[in-house]
C-alpha cells in the first residue's frame, strides 16, 4: 500500500477530533441537534486551521443515516459512499481553478436534482474568493433561495475579497490559529500512535515552526520522520528543518553586547554554514529577543514561552550590560532589517552590516541615574565615569546657552522689551527655557524625570541649569495661586557655589536699589519661617539633590538698572530715545502723544495695464 502522508493519515474524522476549534464545533453540533440549520455556511481563516476538514466533517455527519446525529457511523450507505473518495452527494469544487461563470452554471444545474443517498446534496467550495465577478453574481439568486436539500459551504483564507452580498447570505465562521500547546499536544499523541520517540523540545520546535497552522506541523513533523525515522531529537529537527540553534543567538547577542563586530561576522558565517537562510535566522532572533525580555521583566513563565527551566535562567542572567532599551533598540533595528532584506540584492552584506552596526553602537544611560551622579558627586559609581558625565552636560549646556543668547539676540532686534522678558538677572523665562529642554533632549531630556524618591514628578535640573532655570521656577509657583509667597520671590536671583559640594550651596538674593536697605522681600522671609522652607523643598526637588540654602541682598546693576527703566518705558518714550530726530521734531513742536495704533503693512497688486503704464512713464 501507498505511504500516506501524516497529514492525510490523522485528518480529524469527527467534530471531537477537531484541534483549537471547539467553538465552532460546538455552535455546529448545537445546530444540528436543534434543528436550526442554515443553508450557507463561510469558513475563514489562515492556512492549515481546518477549514476545508470541517466543511468535510459537517457534510459527512449531516448525510450519515446512523443513530447518532452528531458522529458519523461510517457504516451506512452515505458513509461507504464518502470513505470511497467520489461521493455522489458531496461536490467539493476547487475555485482556484473553476473560477469562471460557466463553472457556476454546472453547480446551479446541479443543485436543481435531489440527492441520491443521503439527505443533502453539499457543494463544498474551496478558496471561494478565486471565484470572478461574474461567477459571484451568477450565483447570488441560487446563494439566496436555495433548495431545501442543498447546503453551500464555502472556505477561504482572505474573505476581504469576498463580495458584501455573499458575505450576507452566510454564516461565517473565523477559525483561530493553533497555540503551540494544542499542536504540540496532537503530535504528542501522532507519536504514541506511531511508536515515535520524540521530547517535548523536539514537539515544541515543530509547534513553533508550524506558525498556528496544524497542517504545516504536520508536513514538517512528517519530513523530519523520513530522515530520523523512530528516534527523533531536537538538534537532528532543527538541521533537516533549516532552524538557527538557540546557542547561535546568544552567541551574537554576547558579540553586541562587547560590542565585538568580528564575532558578529563569524556567527553570520557560521549560520551559512550550517545551510540556514536569513529569513529564519532572523525570525529565530526576534523570538530570541522576545524571550529574552519577557524573562527579564518575569512576564511569562518558562511553560508559557515553551523554554526549559535551564534555559530560562540563561535567559535571565545573560547580557547584563545591556538594558531593557538597548534590547528595544535592537528590536527595531532587526524589524527594519527584515523589511529591507526582501529588496536586497545582497542580503548577507545587509545582515552582517546591520549585526554589525548593532554592536557598533554605544549602550544607552539611563538620565536618571546621570543626574543623580551630576547633581551628587558622592553617589557617583567612579570618578572617571562623573567627570565624563559632568563634561557632557557641560558640553551641551554650553550649546544650548549660545544657542539661547542667538534667539534672545533676535528677540531684541524685534522687540525693544525682550531684554526685560529675559529676567533682571539675564535667566531664561519659563517657556524658553523648557522650549531649550525639549529640543535638546526630546520628551524625556532633562524634564521629565518621573517618580524620584520623594514622590516629585516634574521638571529636573542639573547643577548648572538652576540659576538659569530660577524665573521659570518662579513662574511656575505664580502659577499655584500662592500670591503673597509668589510676590516675595518676585525680585529674587539664585546663586549657586561650589558644585561639587554637597549640600550643594544655594543663595537665594533679593535685589533692590541699593544694598543693605531694609527689603521687604527679606522681612517677608523672616515673617513666614515656611517660606524658607518652601523655597529650599522646591529646589531639592528640581535638583535631585540636599541643599544648603542661605539668603542675602545686593543692589542692581548698571545693565540691570537699564533695564529696569527701559521695561519701565512706554512705547512713544523708548522710540523718543532711540530715535534722535524723533526726540528733536517734539521738543521744536511741543508734541505731545495722543494715541498710537500699529499698522498693518499692505501690499498693493497692480493690474498689468498699470504695470505698463508705469514703465511707460
Amino acid at each position: 500500500m501507498a505511504y500516506v502522508a501524516m497529514a492525510r493519515k490523522w485528518r480529524p474524522q469527527s467534530f471531537s477530533d477537531m484541534v483549537g476549534q471547539e467553538h465552532i464545533a460546538q455552535t455546529l453540533q448545537n445546530a444540528i441537534e436543534g434543528g436550526r440549520l442554515h443553508h450557507a455556511f463561510l469558513f475563514t481563516g489562515t492556512r492549515g486551521v481546518g477549514k476545508t476538514t470541517s466543511a468535510r466533517i459537517l457534510a459527512r455527519t449531516l448525510n450519515c443515516t446512523g443513530g447518532d446525529p452528531l458522529h458519523p457511523c461510517g457504516e451506512c450507505p452515505s458513509c461507504k459512499d464518502f470513505a470511497g473518495g467520489n461521493p455522489m452527494d458531496i461536490f467539493e469544487i476547487d475555485a482556484a481553478s473553476n473560477t469562471g461563470v460557466d463553472n457556476i452554471r454546472d453547480v446551479i444545474e446541479r443543485v436543481q436534482y435531489p440527492p441520491v443517498i443521503g439527505k443533502y446534496k453539499i457543494f463544498i467550495i474551496d478558496e471561494v474568493h478565486m471565484l470572478s465577478t461574474g461567477a459571484f453574481n451568477a450565483l447570488l439568486k441560487t446563494l439566496e433561495e436555495p433548495p431545501e436539500h442543498v447546503i453551500f459551504i464555502f472556505a477561504t483564507t482572505e474573505v476581504n475579497k469576498v463580495p458584501q452580498t455573499i458575505l450576507s447570505r452566510v454564516q461565517r465562521f473565523d477559525f483561530k490559529r493553533l497555540s503551540v500547546e494544542q499542536v504540540r499536544s496532537r503530535l504528542r499523541f501522532i507519536c504514541e500512535q506511531e511508536n515515535i520517540n520524540a521530547s517535548d523540545e523536539t514537539l515544541d520546535v515543530f509547534a513553533e515552526k508550524a506558525d498556528g497552522s496544524m497542517r504545516d506541523g504536520l508536513t514538517y513533523f512528517d519530513q523530519a520522520y523520513a530522515f530520523t525515522g523512530s528516534e527523533m531529537t531536537a538538534d537532528a529537527v532543527r538541521s533537516v528543518l533549516g532552524i538557527p540553534p538557540v546557542e547561535l543567538f546568544f552567541t551574537l547577542i554576547n558579540a553586541i553586547e562587547a560590542h565585538d563586530l568580528k564575532a558578529c561576522f563569524k556567527m553570520v558565517d557560521d549560520a551559512c554554514k550550517r545551510g540556514i537562510e536569513f529569513t529564519p535566522l532572523l525570525d529565530g532572533f526576534g523570538k530570541f529577543l522576545r524571550n529574552l525580555l519577557y524573562t527579564r521583566l518575569d512576564a511569562f513563565t518558562p511553560d508559557v514561552l515553551n523554554v526549559s527551566e535551564e534555559l530560562y535562567t540563561k535567559y535571565k542572567s545573560s547580557v547584563p550590560g545591556l538594558k531593557n532599551g538597548d534590547l528595544l533598540r535592537i528590536s527595531k533595528m532587526l524589524i527594519d532589517l527584515q523589511a529591507a532584506l526582501r529588496y536586497s540584492t545582497n542580503p548577507r552584506l545587509l545582515v552582517e552590516t546591520t549585526f554589525a552596526r548593532m554592536a557598533w553602537l554605544d549602550h544607552l544611560t539611563d538620565l536618571r541615574r546621570a543626574l543623580a551622579a551630576i547633581n551628587d558627586p558622592t553617589k557617583a559609581s567612579g570618578s572617571a565615569d562623573h567627570e565624563a558625565l559632568k563634561k557632557k552636560v557641560t558640553e551641551v549646556s554650553t550649546m544650548l546657552d549660545a544657542q539661547e543668547e542667538a534667539k534672545a539676540l533676535r528677540q531684541k532686534n524685534e522687540n525693544p522689551f525682550a531684554a526685560m522678558q529675559q529676567g533682571i538677572a539675564g535667566g531664561y523665562n519659563a517657556s524658553n527655557f523648557d522650549d531649550r529642554n525639549s529640543d535638546a533632549f526630546g520628551d524625556s531630556g532633562f524634564g521629565d524625570y518621573g517618580s524620584g524618591s520623594s514622590g516629585y514628578n516634574g521638571t529636573v535640573y542639573t547643577r548648572y541649569e538652576i540659576a538659569a532655570a530660577w524665573d521659570s521656577i518662579k513662574a511656575r509657583i505664580a502659577d499655584d495661586n500662592d500670591f503673597n509667597f509668589s510676590v516675595t520671590l518676585n525680585e529674587t536671583v539664585l546663586e549657586t557655589g561650589n558644585q561639587q559640594i554637597t549640600p550643594f550651596p544655594v543663595r537665594l538674593t533679593f535685589v533692590s536699589d541699593r544694598a543693605g536697605s531694609d527689603n521687604w522681600g527679606v522681612r517677608q522671609m523672616e515673617e513666614h519661617p515656611d517660606y524658607f522652607e518652601k523655597v529650599k523643598q522646591i529646589l531639592e526637588e528640581r535638583l535631585q539633590t540636599p541643599v544648603d540654602l542661605s539668603i542675602g541682598t545686593r543692589a542692581y546693576t548698571e545693565s540691570e538698572l537699564h533695564q529696569k527703566r527701559q521695561a519701565q518705558m512706554s512705547p512713544f518714550e523708548l522710540d523718543k530715545q532711540n530715535d534722535p530726530g524723533l526726540a528733536r521734531l517734539i521738543d521744536v513742536f511741543n508734541a505731545e502723544l495722543i494715541y498710537s495704533a500699529k499698522v498693518k503693512k499692505q501690499v498693493i497688486e497692480q493690474q498689468p495695464d498699470e504695470q505698463m503704464q508705469d514703465q511707460e512713464d
